[in-house]
């Protein structure tokens, strides 16, 4: 076949898929990446011209696997796929480089074949060892410039070891001053200590005699013992004493009043009873005067003689008399069952009080019973750590120590405050507090469950694979945390004077060092750019409002080489990293060392920037009244600096330094605008902007792209128009437009255009 007609046929052949499908024993055609099924020639061969006409297969016996494969198979997929479109065949490639397969239709283009014929094998293969024989070369010359380099540089280091081992070791004598001095200030501190110990326990020794002195005076007057023993005797006694009296008046003063009302009502009783025998007395007397009376009338009726106006007189009276005892007799009556029914009552009180004192002495023994069990849960001596409680083995309590502690626990929690609100506030706390503790605990490889008792919860600890209470652990951990306090103060003190004075000071040094030089680059750019008013404006990096106590004197020190540092400077340098490790850890008590450490050495928590402007001859905060103009460049440049600041810690110097304005410099004159633009190029920072009307060429800015967007009023479209600016000259630019960019098959995919 001619070359342009082998290229136009491999051109197809790469385009459609066949050109590097693998083709398997039975004839079937597979593609190489996904191994989905092309061609299945089932049908024969295609009616007309194949590729069987044009192509031969030349198979590797040599290969095992592509020795199963036999010509005859090769030549009978070859016969299935058309030459050209003129045989009707379903699959078919053309020497111009049309193809189809099935549905999919296409074309391509090669310049020269590169697979299709020895002789094109033959040559891609060597333009291919000469671009090899090429890069090799080139690959060759790096080498030996490499090599070359690498020896100088191993010249070079032999150099510098040979004058680095001339040089003397100054380590130990840095190590050992630094000991010397650590030493001395420990002696120093030591003989304080024990001066101070000294007086103090002269005059603790002068008042014990002056306390011993007035206890067996006021011992002696009172007529008591002086010693210990027998102080704790008679204070015991008294507090049996009144814990006795305490129980005994409430019982007593409740029997004597039940004592009085019983006899006041058995008194009203008797009186009633004495009543009621006066009153049948009387009535029994008034019926025999009116008997008596009756046959006197009856003898004066029968009595011719008698004067009618004694008789008169008399039967008057008898008369009166008989009314007064009627009226007696039904008063008596009256009294009587009044008196009745007062017995009735009295005896129901009776019995109501003597039900009373049974169910206060139950009650009084459930309630003690009930403070005897929840003492023996623990939370009682966790509450109130100093009360002595009875043994809970000693069986029931008497009523004398139950009142007594009773009383005892209600004293130590009068202040407590038990209302409604605050018992919801500590069940909230509560659940929250031991999910702290168990997740606190889980990480060491402890447990703690909860428990319900009778009138709370009771937490159980299992740590170190036993058993504790909470008091227990909690006295535990005080006493290791003590100990490992000690220990850590004790390495602290050795860290900071032996290390941590001179590196660390040596970095804090270079740091701030380092912070103050960019802090007067920053200013020398900004006072090379005053605004049209004249202001000009720098940076502050001072104290902050919030550094700690004696941060002057210390930064004062830092500033300086620790070489050049006194004994005095070297303890106050100290003490002040010390104190800032102390109050870092009392601040998070959940973070370890080495955050403790980061935290309290962060030299940038100590400072605080600020912004000054020039006026009136003088620096003054930038926060005062100004114009809008000199309000944004107030907040703008700080910004800029910043930023600047900030991705200055890239450690590449080709990263990208980005920053976004939206409606950049509103209300800033142009002058002020294109120094600003200046700044930013000076900062070397990567500046995206939108305005209204700024386009940013000025000869302080050394290059922008800009994109101007016009817009029509009834028109749902937009203008783009792109310019260039390179420091001097603004350039139109056409909009970029992507190519089409071909797949590995030849196939082109279109992407949009940008617009």
């Amino acid at each position: 076949m001619p070359e342009s007609d082998r290229a136009g046929l491999e051109a197809a052949l790469e385009a459609s898929g066949l050109l590097d499908a693998w083709v398997l024993p039975d004839g079937s055609a597979l593609g190489v990446n996904g191994h989905d099924v092309l061609l299945a020639p089932s049908g024969g061969p295609v009616s007309g011209p194949s590729l069987a006409d044009v192509l031969r297969p030349d198979v590797d016996h040599g290969e095992g696997r592509a020795a199963s494969l036999g010509e005859a198979t090769v030549i009978g997929l070859l016969a299935a796929i058309g030459l050209g479109s003129g045989g009707g065949a379903g699959t078919w490639v053309a020497a111009d480089g049309r193809f189809r397969v099935g549905a999919l239709t296409g074309t391509w283009a090669k310049p020269a074949a590169a697979y299709i014929g020895e002789g094109a094998r033959e040559a891609a293969r060597r333009a291919r060892i000469a671009v090899l024989g090429t890069e090799l070369a080139s690959l060759r010359e790096e080498s030996q410039a490499a090599a070359a380099r690498s020896e100088a540089i191993a010249a070079h280091r032999r150099t510098l070891d040979a004058e680095l081992a001339s040089v003397p070791d100054e380590s130990s004598l840095t190590r050992a001053h630094a000991l010397v001095s650590a030493a001395a200030d420990t002696v120093r501190k030591a003989r304080l200590r024990r001066e101070e110990r000294a007086a103090e326990v002269t005059e603790a020794a002068g008042r014990a005699a002056r306390a011993a002195t007035e206890l067996t005076e006021t011992a002696t007057d009172l007529g008591l013992p002086a010693d210990r023993g027998g102080l704790t005797g008679v204070r015991h006694a008294l507090g049996s004493l009144a814990a006795a009296l305490a129980a005994l008046w409430p019982a007593v003063r409740e029997r004597g009043e039940a004592a009085r009302q019983v006899d006041d009502e058995h008194a009203e009783a008797a009186d009633a009873e004495r009543r009621a025998g006066e009153l049948a007395a009387r009535a029994e007397d008034a019926e025999r005067e009116a008997a008596a009376a009756d046959e006197r009338h009856r003898t004066l009726r029968s009595t011719v003689g008698a004067a009618v106006a004694e008789l008169e007189r008399r039967l008057a009276e008898t008369a009166d008399a008989q009314r007064i005892c009627e009226a007696g007799q039904k008063a008596a009556q009256r009294r009587h069952a009044e008196a009745d029914r007062e017995a009735g009552r009295a005896e129901g009180r009776i019995e109501q009080l003597e039900k009373d004192l049974t169910d206060a002495v139950g009650a009084r023994a459930d309630a003690i019973a009930a403070l005897q069990r929840f003492t023996a849960t623990g939370l009682l001596a966790v509450a109130l750590p100093e009360l002595a409680i009875p043994a809970a083995d000693d069986g029931p309590w008497a009523a004398t120590r139950a009142i007594a502690l009773a009383r005892a626990i209600e004293t130590g929690l009068s202040s407590v405050d038990d209302t409604d609100a605050a018992w919801e506030r500590v069940q909230r706390r509560l659940s929250e507090e031991l999910k702290t503790l168990q997740d606190t605990l889980s990480r060491h490889g402890h447990s703690a469950s909860a428990r319900m008792v009778e009138d709370g919860m009771v937490v159980d600890i299992v740590y170190q694979g036993r058993d504790r209470a909470v008091p227990e652990l909690a006295e535990a951990l005080a006493e290791e945390v003590g100990e490992l306090t000690r220990i850590l103060s004790a390495h602290e003190r050795e860290i900071l004077e032996t290390h941590l004075i001179t590196e660390v000071a040596g970095t804090l040094q270079e740091l701030i060092g380092a912070a103050e030089r960019q802090v007067r680059d920053m200013n020398t750019e900004l006072e090379d750019r005053p605004t049209s008013t004249g202001m000009r404006l720098r940076l502050v990096w001072r104290p902050s409002r919030k550094a700690p106590l004696g941060l002057g004197q210390a930064r004062e020190r830092l500033r300086q080489s620790a070489d050049a540092w006194t004994g005095e400077d070297r303890a106050a340098v100290g003490e002040f990293l010390q104190a800032q490790i102390a109050r870092q850890q009392s601040d998070d008590g959940s973070g370890s060392r080495l955050e403790h450490l980061t935290a309290a050495l962060d030299y940038r928590s100590w400072h605080e920037f600020g912004v000054e402007r020039h006026q009136h001859g003088r620096w003054v905060p930038a926060t005062g009244p100004a114009s809008g103009g000199e309000r944004v460049l107030a907040v703008s440049v700080p910004l800029f600096a910043a930023a600047s600041s900030h991705y200055a810690s890239a450690g590449s110097p080709h990263a990208p330094r980005l920053v976004t304005l939206d409606e950049a410099f509103a209300g800033v004159d142009d002058d002020s605008r294109a120094k600003c633009l200046g700044l930013l190029s000076a900062f070397d920072l990567d500046v995206v902007m939108t305005s209204e009307r700024e386009w940013a060429c000025y000869p302080q800015v050394p290059g922008i792209a800009i994109a101007q967007l016009s817009r029509i009023d009834d028109v749902a479209a937009v203008l783009v128009t792109r310019w260039e600016w390179d420091g001097t000259r603004r350039q139109r630019r056409d909009d970029p437009v992507r190519q089409p960019a071909p797949d590995v098959a030849g196939r082109s995919e279109r992407e949009p255009q940008w617009s």
